[in-house]
């Protein structure tokens, strides 16, 4: 298996996170890691039917600040192939993927 992943850090701006969904370069990745994502007053972020949005573990917590890193993960990528990892911080995101290569585990780091 050969994973493509795309980091990025969008300095919240929605029109940078839009542009980069929208883009023809959406399509070329499995797995986005964003920094700085947009993030909405209801502490959501945007993406298209093409993603999982994979917030911190720490997202309900209350009194917990807005989310600095995503994952975007392909919904072509296999849902039971990966599982998010808790994590006790709002700047931390991550995933295990699991294949015959044995287990990947990535981080997303604000």
């Amino acid at each position: 298996m050969q994973l493509r992943i795309w980091q990025q850090n969008l300095n919240s701006f929605k029109t940078a996170q839009l542009s980069l969904l929208e883009g023809p370069k959406s399509t070329q990745w499995d797995i986005l890691t964003l920094q700085e994502p947009h993030i909405d007053p209801r502490k959501n972020t945007t993406s298209t039917r093409r993603f999982h949005i994979v917030y911190p573990t720490t997202r309900y917590n209350n009194h917990a600040p807005k989310s600095r890193a995503v994952f975007l993960i392909s919904t072509l990528l296999d849902s039971n192939s990966w599982s998010q990892l808790p994590f006790p911080s709002p700047d931390v995101v991550v995933v295990q993927i699991t294949g015959t290569f044995g287990r990947c585990t990535i981080f997303n780091i604000y």
